[in-house]
């Protein structure tokens, strides 16, 4: 099968359209002979030497076949495992929409007169969200259930203010609970666990309530599910009626999709009042099982009259509606000042990049399927579970308690039945025996619309028990009274306005996409065809490892393949996202001092230009600033020097009053500025001496991967972003995903399992001091497709070419628009950039805007709305420099795509000198004008009925149309359209 897309890109030695006589010239631009040239500034001893021990690159055929034979590695049977992760069919629409290329690669859309197709598409999966749960205020995704239960805490103890508890249910899924004390360890957040009575398999709400009463104002809330481990239907009234009781906060964890027409009760009308906080599992409203990923944590909170504010204390990102200066209505993200890169350590949550791609997934499905496909799709797993019921009913473990769609049953043996399923095509279920502490063997089995009923007839073959029984009948009062109101739409309907919401982005595949710090580069086509086979979609995480050794050899060799990259002896593939690799590599320092007997090591020095979510991770991860004993702890900032690198005096001084509390020391390098850390050893010497560890942001890989042996800087951990360095696209803000390499140092503590070959199988192997883990499963897993696909046709020589043209692109450009442009930082104009550079106005520029009514604070901001009319998404403005325009262009364009963003760039300061007033009213071409981002914060609009399709507002001049001009007749268009367009 030929997947070509017409990009010229995609069909690019990797994927880098700039050939020999692009490279050439640009080399001889820049004064230099070789790739190699570029990286002459850097310490020699640094280097990988030789070759990197990657295979050798595959064609795009041969990519095809290789990844097409592990697809066939894994045995895909009937699936009854469900548990952790149900499964359900996917409507036609989502593999539509993933098509979508300006939705699917473009970023967080914090430009949000460019990014409405985005915004709107969180907007539907909000309201859709609203309508199943009751709940006004969802956010646009967390990572997962798992991390959104622990988020839920975190939120309670904040409205709580006094309290440091939460009471969990022991019934939840272990696998969350796994990554709950995980993510507490460290932490002053207590978990106390409530267990279910064993006689019963149920929660008790006066044992309940009488815990929740005794911790008193400790207690800031209690988490319990609507659905237990076993399958079994809480009373979630009595539960919510007894928390509100005890004077604390109730936590509901919901599957959403059991929500619908027909199903169960939705948690907004829990007990008296409802519940508070809300979290969930959605990524089956989407997408398959994926191996376990990506997933899409729901997260909600009420927004009333009782609770007008509690929002406020929430994590990640909600879309609001807005007005532009127009009148028109139109959305954006709101409350961006609770997030990780304004608040730094004041943040409500480190998370960054959240599952934005998935949650635009879940709201077509949605709307595709309506009240009705989706009460059809929960009805039916009711009545595969009857049917099955009717043949064993009598191997109920719990025949009075009441179920929806998963039977927990006894067996003799649970392991020898499910392999005995195993033996006749199916996936029988999950051993449960262990959930209750009675010494019956308990097989759990998980109905959908997937299986057909001779799927279930055979399953039951495999049950000794007797027929014509039924299930427990459900309480009235457990149940959905009124349908959730989802409207319906046809498959032209949804595809050809999802198609007009994509146009209203811009995407890589198009042009240079500039945001410094996030690597916009082409996102392969193969990358897609290969996370898309169903080998892959339709394996799920709990089936058996020997059915399963296509993801798994995946796994096992992208972790080959990065100690290959880093240079370091481990890596672990289970983290989500760069924030939570941060906190990987923060929690494996804690676990290696602790195991020391170093405990006391509660400093860790970031520099001031960091990433702001260096700074939420430390504070995630117990390492708050403030003082005990009065002593400081947590963070200690590094200061810059002039030339904007760490300040080694500084740095000094610091480590010998923290020295002997160093828990450790977090440096981008490159770093925010695009320069390159040259004492980055001197100072990893120092701090081993000190007895600290290193950790190396790795958001900006896409400068050194293949070059530089990080072992050899001193790293002990460091985190790679799939999203950014290995072409996973962005999604409009996520999923995200990262790897984290570690020294020898580290190894035994890793998360999750490593893989490892043994006699020709691969196999999960936990680590001997295991921290624990950070994903339900084994995290975004279809993005460690798409990076293995990538890394196939790179090779061992594609990876450092990758790099290398990077600088180079980066270099070129700076060289053209230095002689206009200022740089930053101020005292470093001759330094050599990496991947990135920024540039700056002067100060008679800023004048002239402050002249026509521009306030200097707001100039760089106008500015970067100005790349919006020229066809381009803006760069990254006002950071890490305040008066900062980032630029990044990637590897993924040639010379003349570069010259025409340069010219563009030059244009822009033309407009700035010339026509300074035009400023006031950018962008102009753009769906729609400036957003009142203020309004909207102060009167926040998260939801609303979802009657039919939001309007949309079309381009006013498409980048389509745009990207085919001449800039300077952009110019004249824009200067010339102050007045109307």
């Amino acid at each position: 099968m030929s997947y070509l897309s017409d990009n010229p890109r995609e069909s690019a030695r990797h994927y880098i359209p700039a050939g020999d006589a692009d490279t050439a010239a640009m080399l001889a631009k820049l004064g230099l002979n070789t790739l190699r040239d570029l990286y002459r500034h850097i310490p020699p001893p640094s280097f990988h030497e030789g070759e990197l021990k990657l295979p050798p690159e595959l064609g795009y055929t041969e990519t095809q076949e290789k990844m097409s034979s592990i697809e066939a590695k894994n045995i895909i049977r009937a699936n009854f495992i469900g548990d952790g992760l149900p499964d359900y069919s996917v409507d036609p629409i989502v593999p539509y929409v993933c098509g979508i290329r300006n939705l699917a690669t473009a970023y967080t859309p914090y430009q949000p007169e460019r990014s409405q197709g985005t915004l709107i598409t969180h907007w539907i999966y909000q309201c859709a969200l609203t309508q199943l749960t009751g709940f006004e205020a969802i956010n646009s995704s967390l990572y997962d259930r798992a991390t959104a239960l622990f988020e839920a805490i975190c939120c309670s103890i904040r409205l709580a203010r006094k309290a440091d508890t939460a009471l969990v249910a022991g019934n939840l899924y272990p696998g969350d609970l796994e990554v709950l004390q995980t993510l507490i360890a460290e932490t002053e957040i207590k978990v106390e666990i409530i267990d279910a009575d064993p006689k019963t398999g149920l929660l008790d709400a006066g044992v309940v309530q009488a815990r929740a009463t005794a911790l008193g104002d400790k207690l800031a809330a209690v988490a319990f599910p609507q659905v237990n481990n076993l399958g079994l239907l809480e009373d979630v009234d009595a539960l919510t009626d007894a928390v509100h009781a005890a004077g604390t906060l109730a936590i509901a964890v919901v599957d959403p999709i059991l929500l619908a027409e027909g199903g169960l009760k939705p948690p907004s009308e829990f007990g008296a009042e409802g519940a508070d906080i809300l979290v969930g599992e959605a990524q089956h409203l989407a997408i398959g099982p994926n191996f376990g990923g990506p997933g899409l944590g729901l997260f909600g909170v009420r927004q009333n009259e009782k609770a007008k504010n509690n929002v406020r204390a929430t994590p990640g990102r909600f879309v609001g509606l807005a007005k532009d200066e127009a009148g028109r209505e139109c959305c954006v993200m709101v409350m961006s000042t609770r997030e990780q890169h304004i608040r730094k350590d004041k943040a409500t949550s480190n998370i960054c990049s959240n599952q934005a791609f998935i949650a635009t997934l879940a709201g077509a499905s949605l709307l595709a399927r309506g009240d009705a496909g989706l009460g059809s799709m929960i009805a039916t797993g009711r009545q595969r579970a009857e049917q099955f019921a009717d043949a064993c009913a009598t191997k109920l473990a719990f025949p009075e308690a009441p179920c929806f769609n998963e039977v927990t049953i006894v067996v003799d043996d649970a392991k020898a039945f499910i392999e005995k399923g195993r033996t006749a095509g199916l996936w029988a279920g999950v051993d449960v025996s262990d959930r209750v502490k009675d010494g019956r063997q308990l097989v759990k089995i998980s109905f959908s619309d997937r299986q057909s009923e001779e799927d279930v007839a055979k399953l039951a073959t495999i049950v000794d028990g007797a027929k014509g029984g039924s299930l427990p009948l459900i309480p009235i009062e457990l149940l959905r009274g009124k349908a959730p109101m989802i409207p319906a739409f046809s498959q032209a309907e949804l595809q050809t306005y999802y198609q007009r919401l994509g146009e209203l982005n811009v995407s890589p595949d198009d042009a240079c996409y500039p945001l410094g710090s996030c690597t916009m580069k082409y996102n392969p086509a193969l990358n897609e065809w290969a996370a898309d086979l169903p080998g892959f979609t339709d394996a799920h995480p709990q089936a058996p490892a020997a059915d399963m050794q296509g993801c798994l050899e995946v796994l096992y060799d992208v972790q080959e393949w990065f100690k290959a990259i880093t240079g370091l002896p481990a890596v672990t593939t289970q983290p989500v996202a760069g924030a939570q690799g941060e906190l990987v590599g923060l929690k494996l320092f804690q676990a290696y001092h602790r195991k020391r007997g170093e405990a006391h090591r509660d400093v860790v020095f970031i520099p001031r230009s960091a990433h702001g979510t260096n700074f939420a991770t430390a504070s995630m991860a117990g390492l708050a600033t403030g003082k005990v004993d009065g002593k400081m702890r947590g963070i200690v900032l590094l200061e810059d020097g002039e030339d904007g690198r760490i300040d080694l005096a500084d740095f000094e001084k610091k480590l010998a009053e923290f020295g002997d509390r160093l828990c450790g020391v977090m440096i981008t390098n490159p770093n925010t500025c695009g320069l390159f850390e040259t004492d980055f050893r001197l100072i990893a010497d120092k701090v081993h001496a000190a007895g600290g560890l290193v950790y190396m942001d790795g958001a900006n890989m896409n400068a050194i991967a293949g070059w530089l042996d990080l072992d050899k800087l001193g790293v002990d951990a460091v985190h790679n972003n799939l999203h950014k360095t290995w072409t996973i696209p962005h999604g409009g803000g996520g999923p995200g995903d990262a790897m984290v390499a570690v020294s020898q140092t580290l190894i035994d503590f890793l998360p999750g399992y490593q893989i490892e070959k043994q006699g020709g199988e691969f196999v999960p192997v936990k680590p001997k001091h295991s921290i624990g883990s950070f994903h339900r499963h084994w995290g975004n897993f279809a993005h460690k497709v798409r990076a293995y696909t990538y890394l196939l046709r790179l090779g061992k020589e594609g990876v450092r070419r990758m790099s290398a043209m990077s600088v180079l692109s980066a270099r070129y450009l700076l060289s053209r628009l230095r002689e206009r442009y200022p740089t930053l930082p101020a005292g470093a104009p001759d330094a050599p950039r990496m991947h990135e550079f920024i540039l700056t106005l002067s100060e008679d520029d800023f004048k002239g805007l402050e002249a026509a009514g521009v306030p200097r604070a707001m100039a760089i901001t106008r500015v970067g709305k100005l790349f919006l009319d020229f066809g381009f998404h803006a760069p990254t403005v006002a950071w890490p420099e305040q008066f900062g325009l980032m630029i990044e262009p990637t590897e993924s364009y040639t010379q003349a795509e570069l010259d025409r963003f340069a010219d563009a760039v030059i244009r822009i300061k033309d407009v700035i000198e010339q026509h300074p007033d035009v400023l006031n009213s950018a962008p102009r071409f753009t769906p729609v004008d400036r957003v009142d981002e203020v309004a909207a914060n102060r009167q926040l609009t998260l939801s609303a009925p979802l009657t039919g399709l939001p309007a949309i507002h079309e381009n006013r001049l498409s980048p389509r149309i745009i990207a085919e001009m001449p800039i300077d007749d952009i110019f004249e268009r824009v200067t010339g359209c102050c007045a109307t367009v």
